[in-house]
């Protein structure tokens, strides 16, 4: 194999994925909704944001070309153990 797109899990996949319909929801996800699911998971925050925001138009190309059919984000937070940062590092340098 001389590269990853010959690998045949990666042909099977696209082989699904170009005969593969998707049909559009009749009614969108309701977001209060979507925004506990995330919470309920142990996001500690939740956002959405619209693709077609100027902020992202450096990442739009690579998210598009991934994801196609985006037409939103949800970006989530999750806290972090600060006193993980300190483990090992000691004032006598042990």
């Amino acid at each position: 194999m001389s590269s990853l797109s010959e690998h045949p899990t990666v042909k099977r996949f696209r082989e699904r994925t170009d005969s593969a319909t998707v049909k559009p929801r009749a009614t969108p996800l309701d977001a209060q909704w979507l925004r506990q699911l995330c919470l309920d998971a142990g996001a500690d925050d939740v956002g959405f944001c619209d693709i077609d925001r100027t902020e992202l138009a450096g990442e739009r190309a690579d998210i598009l070309r991934f994801f196609p059919r985006t037409r939103a984000l949800i970006s989530f937070v999750l806290r972090m153990n600060r006193s993980l940062h300190f483990v090992g590092r000691r004032a006598d340098g042990g």
